[in-house]
């Protein structure tokens, strides 16, 4: 069934691409088979990188999130002030590293 309507949607994309005139293809099987090629590589690419989305907005957005209000309780707590990122003081490090 899935074959049967990545075919259809093979023809449909052929379709939309003679209408609106990006290239004049047309419907003979190698065309066919190719878009069909590239719908069923263009669905795989989709699902691994949505899988990797998911890891990359955990890591990148809620890590770093948890990580400072962690790091704002433990400052409460303790009494110590809240250092804040400071551009000066890091280009001096790197200079003098």
């Amino acid at each position: 069934m899935r074959l049967i309507l990545t075919i259809a949607l093979s023809f449909f994309v052929i379709y939309a691409i003679n209408f609106f005139d990006i290239a004049s293809l047309d419907y003979n099987i190698r065309t066919v088979a190719a878009t069909a090629v590239a719908i069923i590589v263009l669905r795989l690419l989709y699902s691994v990188f949505t899988r990797f989305m998911k890891v990359f907005l955990f890591v990148v957005i809620f890590l770093p999130i948890v990580g400072l209000i962690i790091y704002y309780i433990y400052s409460y707590v303790t009494g110590n002030p809240v250092e804040l990122f400071d551009i000066g003081s890091l280009m001096e490090r790197a200079q003098s590293f």
